[in-house]
């Protein structure tokens, strides 16, 4: 067996030779010659038994072209390896049911953008996102699921390493090659286009030069039910209809049906540079620019329930024993549309150089430096529109106070909808609601409008030198000893904000500037003349200030009584029918009372600020930070090992034993009020960012020592038995850390209740910067037998000893608000005791001579955790499949290919929900629902040159579904939309 490489991935220069076709001559010298994707499985394979590590990989089936259209995609064919969902693209990698994975590039330091994110108005944090790596840049990728001491620290389940294409590894002189397609996904217009091109030049193998250009657009379409944009649910005495219903029911605050359509754009570029000027020694350069750019639009029904503007679940109602509500009637009083369109930007820039040396003999030298950036731009608009009447401020032309008024008279006072449970629950129009509610222009007043948006920027470098030495370089019990360290550095910036209308210029106060010898005990002074709710409803608070503190047109007001109008002109369908467009079968049809709703037009908010901006012109916005939800993480690592590999070419086993040091050095620098009444950029908190705060800043240095062992043996030329043991870590997600406390508040809307109008705490969440890392002891063992030219069967189990995973807890905080303060769930990371991760792991392969072939494999993984809810304890690891199974059959002859590609994965459990309820905090588990995929391909090579494809992405279009706790009570939902990519690909 081979001794081990200098380390285990290679240089930054790096790369999986695609040009030139695998080969292999029969006994009969018949020559077959395999290229495309049974080469990429071959070469795999190759890999895979060659390696001293336990090792997956996917390698380009040409130049410009990978098996799937993402790269999380092609992983999920991968034993042990699952992947996480949204909008139909294939996002965060799991390795054996886990989430805490290192990604790098070409075996080291690799920025995406995508670190830390958020979607969507609920503002749902997203981490580690392969989304927009562009497949068609990168030559293979390889999966590490043990480790050795060189590999860089940081995957609890493993590592992934994208490996670029280096020129020197083409064939001598120019070759360009590249494809184009024209795509299009289900439920929405237009074919898109996308391609690649890749040229390079080999100058008699010294000179390298290779360019590679990618560009992808998409469309796409999801009916959505969410369960969390308000996370205010009830199911006994937090519910507003008690009296009425007095059957105890879980009831969100509002159920959101949305319609939603997602556009996307992704282009990228790399350029590599491998010179050799003498033999031995070999520098490179390596360059990958990524430009995603998402674009986001939808439109979400509103539907109340217990904790929303409900006026009664009516006596029809059926409720099961578990308390899910199953059918009924619904009496409300507000029917609304929000109108959301959520446009990120996200830029990457990698750049890496690497040093190679070979005396020829016994040492081997690399250095390698490396620099990433990356930035992310969010611009988010939101728009509610109601179809029910809805009070708000009226100003009279004389100056006199006068009380609110319907800003659409016309409009019914209140409405009832039926509701059909079901994993996409249906509602329809109840008696005495018209068929036209959501169309009829009488109805639609635009109500409120309101824009944020997010910043992030990543920085890193890091510069490592690696050596080893062959104690004896023979081809039998060969000794070699490796060394090296790596310095490395890495700095988060995350910040949201809002922006902020400036009312001074209206008549609005500064309440900090009134001296505190004209302050009135027991009122607020901490508000400032900004707002970010653009809401009729809502009026000036000046006047929520004593008498004394009021100027005079302003005596005697109430901010939502006979408040005067703060911002004008009140726009309705009538008055603005340009601002409209109607969506004909909302959300897929069927799901929705009429099927038609008439909104906010989306294609008019791309731009927040100027969209904004445009509606009301004579008041200037401007960008606010929000210091709650803003941080920065700077990590800086120094690490070192030691490592001996023993076994040569012609033993019978490998052996690998190392330890590596590592040290971290983590600062945080999180936000919090500065006191217990803090000033805000607003006139409330729910209405602006806090003013008054305080920067603490949390420095923590932590040392791991990382030992290994791998350990290969061969049983016979066909046979291997591979064992590994390791001590890993993985870091903390950057959001756990750094986020401050960030509070969410509710308008009271209940006619009669002693805080009408007022606005309340719903629900919080705060970060802990005194996070532990993940750490874990692992074993591994694996039986491998290879037969035929691609024939392969594997069977392996693991164990993963974890010291303590990070949970979320939910726990009950005392919030003041304008209805005097009340106890409200706040989520927060915590480490939790530990738990462990055990399972094993089959696969098999086999391609016949005839050119059929086929790859299966199957994970089991069973995980257990001290976390705990109102109904389970013992909880596994959130995101971990116990059951996967991927399988692909793929056909080769003559120029013809055709390939069937399925995975499933088994239920998950996602995470707890906590909600307050009357002063009781509940806590139940988020399972997503069992998922499979079907994807398929076909192509033709016209000649040497030339080749057609058409492939198909989720043919069945499959959904995807969550549920709360019980399988009965629907918490998500998500169509699945098939994509067509019809093409053709060049090379010569």
């Amino acid at each position: 067996m081979a001794a081990a490489s200098l380390y285990a991935m290679g240089s930054a220069g790096a790369a999986i030779a695609q040009d030139a076709p695998a080969e292999a001559v029969e006994a009969d010298d018949d020559i077959i010659i395999v290229s495309g994707f049974r080469a990429s499985l071959e070469n795999a394979l190759v890999a895979k038994r060659d390696s001293n590590l336990i090792i997956e990989s996917v390698t380009a089936e040409d130049i410009g072209k990978f098996p799937d259209q993402n790269i999380a995609e092609s992983l999920q064919r991968l034993p042990g390896v699952q992947i996480d969902r949204e909008n139909g693209q294939g996002t965060k990698v799991r390795i054996r049911g886990l989430e805490q994975n290192l990604t790098l590039l070409n075996g080291d330091l690799f920025v995406s953008g995508q670190e830390t994110f958020k979607v969507g108005e609920g503002n749902f944090v997203r981490n580690d996102s392969l989304e927009g790596v562009p497949s068609e840049l990168i030559g293979g990728v390889e999966v590490f699921k043990s480790p050795n001491a060189s590999l860089i620290e940081g995957g609890l389940g493993g590592v992934v390493n994208l490996k670029t294409r280096s020129a020197l590894d083409m064939k001598d002189g120019f070759t360009l090659a590249g494809n184009a397609r024209m795509n299009k996904g289900t439920e929405i217009g237009g074919w898109e286009p996308s391609g690649a091109l890749v040229a390079s030049y080999n100058f008699n193998d010294q000179l390298g030069i290779i360019a590679s250009f990618s560009y992808d657009k998409t469309n796409d379409h999801h009916n959505v039910l969410g369960g969390e944009n308000r996370g205010n649910w009830a199911f006994a005495a937090g519910r507003r209809d008690t009296a009425t219903t007095p059957t105890n029911y879980y009831a969100p605050e509002y159920r959101y049906v949305t319609d939603r359509d997602q556009y996307r754009r992704r282009w990228g570029a790399s350029l590599g540079i491998n010179y050799r000027p003498v033999d031995g020694l070999e520098l490179s350069a390596n360059y990958i620019h990524s430009d995603l750019k998402v674009d986001t639009r939808e439109a979400s029904l509103k539907l109340p329930f217990g904790q929303g503007e409900l006026l009664q679940l009516n006596a029809d109602a059926v409720i099961d024993s578990n308390g899910v509500l199953q059918s009924g009637t619904v009496q409300a009083n507000s029917a609304e549309v929000i109108s959301l369109v959520d446009v990120t930007n996200v830029t990457s820039d990698n750049l890496q150089f690497g040093v190679d040396w070979d005396n020829g003999d016994n040492l081997r030298v690399n250095i390698a430096a490396n620099y990433s950036t990356a930035d992310l731009n969010r611009e988010v608009a939101n728009a509610d529109v109601r179809y029910t009447q809805y009070g708000v401020r009226a100003t009279d032309p004389g100056g006199a106070l006068i009380g609110g008024v319907a800003g659409n008279p016309a409009a019914p006072a209140t409405w009832n909808f039926t509701y059909g449970n079901g994993r996409f629950p249906t509602f329809g129009f109840g008696a005495g609601t018209s068929d036209d509610l959501f169309t009829n222009p009488a109805n639609g007043y635009f109500k409120s409008h309101w824009a944020f948006g997010d910043r992030s920027k990543v920085d890193g470098h890091s510069i490592k030198a690696d050596f080893a030495y062959d104690v004896d370089n023979s081809d039998d019990n060969t000794i070699t000893l490796s060394a090296g360290f790596r310095y490395g550095q890495r700095t988060v910036e995350f910040a949201s904000g809002r922006y902020l209308a400036d009312y001074s210029g209206k008549g609005e106060l500064d309440a900090t500037a009134i001296p505190e010898a004209e302050r009135v005990a027991n009122f607020q002074y901490n508000w400032t003349p900004l707002g970010y709710f653009q809401d009729g409803a809502i009026g000036f608070k000046v006047c929520d200030l004593p008498e004394v503190n009021k100027p005079a047109a302003f005596a005697g007001c109430s901010r939502f009584g006979n408040s005067p109008a703060v911002m004008t002109p009140f726009q309705s369908f009538l008055s603005n029918p340009e601002r409209v467009e109607t969506i004909e079968n909302f959300a897929g049809g069927g799901n929705i009372p009429g099927n038609s709703i008439s909104v906010q037009d989306r294609a008019q908010m791309t731009d927040a600020l100027a969209w904004i901006q445009a509606l009301y012109p004579e008041t200037p916005f401007d960008f606010y930070e929000d210091p709650l939800r803003a941080y920065l993480v700077k990590e800086e690592t120094k690490s070192g090992y030691i490592m001996a590999d023993m076994g040569g070419e012609d033993d019978p086993y490998h052996v690998n034993v190392g330890l590596r040091i590592v040290n971290t050095k983590l600062r945080v620098d999180q936000n919090q009020p500065a006191n217990a009444d803090p000033s805000y950029w607003g006139t409330d908190s729910w209405n602006g960012v806090l003013r008054d705060f305080r920067t603490d800043t949390i420095v923590r240095s932590t040392t791991d020592f990382l030992p290994s062992i791998n350990a290969v043996v061969d049983v016979d030329d066909s046979k291997k038995v591979r064992f590994s043991a390791a001590r890993v870590v993985a870091r903390q997600k950057l959001d756990d850390l750094g986020r401050g406390f960030s509070t969410n508040f509710t308008r009271d809307a209940t006619a009669g209740s002693p805080t009408e109008n007022l606005f309340l705490f719903t629900n919080g969440s705060r970060g802990n910067a005194e996070l532990d890392p993940f750490r874990a002891y692992q074993f591994d063992l694996a039986y491998e037998m290879y037969f035929g030219r691609q024939g392969l069967l594997s069977v392996g189990a693991f164990w993963k000893e974890v010291d303590s995973f990070i949970v979320t807890e939910t726990v009950p905080v005392f919030v003041n608000d304008q209805g005097g303060g009340r106890l409200g769930p706040v989520n927060q990371p915590a480490n939790g005791t530990g738990g462990r991760v055990r399972g094993f792991e089959i696969a098999g392969q086999y391609a016949f001579d005839f050119g059929l072939g086929f790859t299966a494999n199957y994970t089991f993984s069973d995980t257990e955790t001290d976390g705990s809810n109102d109904f389970d304890t013992d909880l596994p690891l959130p995101g971990v499949s116990k059951h996967s199974l991927n399988t692909q059959v793929y056909f080769e002859r003559d120029g013809f290919a055709a390939r069937a590609s399925y995975t499933w994965r088994s239920k998950q459990f996602v995470g707890n929900f906590g909600f307050g309820d009357g002063g009781v905090t509940r806590t139940l588990g988020i399972y997503q629902r069992s998922y499979g995929q079907l994807d398929g391909q076909i192509s033709y090579d016209i000649n040497d040159n030339f080749g057609v494809f058409v492939e198909g992405i989720n043919l069945t279009k499959a959904n995807q579904s969550a549920y709360l706790q019980f399988p009965e009570l629907p918490f998500r939902y998500e169509s699945g939309s098939r994509r067509i990519y019809v093409g053709g690909k060049f090379k010569f």
